[in-house]
């Protein structure tokens, strides 16, 4: 009987949550408040930084004030991050002729797009399983 309580105990805690980490990421420096903020994380090179190849991405509506987003349930690892104000609420990073950001966008450790495209190795930080906090800076 004994034995049962321990175990009906043992369920009913919320273990998995002191499993659990988070990246808290926090989004400033939009210029308006119209359309949206998406916001990638990524745990390889490949497609980076393409949103597609994302493994969790949030929308949220943009904000002039900063604009938080949590990715939890991460396990440690290296993890780039990329944020983009899709001003125009077209659900895309809008470019020009030259595939030149035309909307505000961010990754991590403040990386910007030069004559190559951003590598992940870059961008990567280090996640110890430990809850991190991340901030992207949005440029135009």
């Amino acid at each position: 009987m004994i034995r049962l309580l321990w175990l009906a105990l043992f369920l009913a805690l919320p273990w998995h949550a002191a499993l659990a980490s988070k990246i808290v990421v926090t989004v400033d420096g939009l210029r308006s408040d119209r359309g949206q903020v998406m916001v990638a994380i990524f745990s390889k090179p490949k497609g980076f930084p393409d949103g597609n190849y994302a493994d969790q991405y949030a929308r949220r509506p943009a904000s002039t004030a900063p604009v938080i987003v949590v990715f939890d349930g991460l396990p440690p690892g290296r993890y780039a991050l990329g944020a983009y104000h899709d001003e125009n609420g077209n659900g895309k990073l809008d470019t020009n002729f030259f595939g030149w950001p035309t909307e505000g966008y961010a990754l991590s450790n403040g990386i910007r797009l030069g004559l190559t495209r951003p590598r992940f190795s870059e961008a990567a930080v280090t996640f110890d399983g430990e809850d991190l906090a991340i901030k992207l800076h949005i440029d135009y």
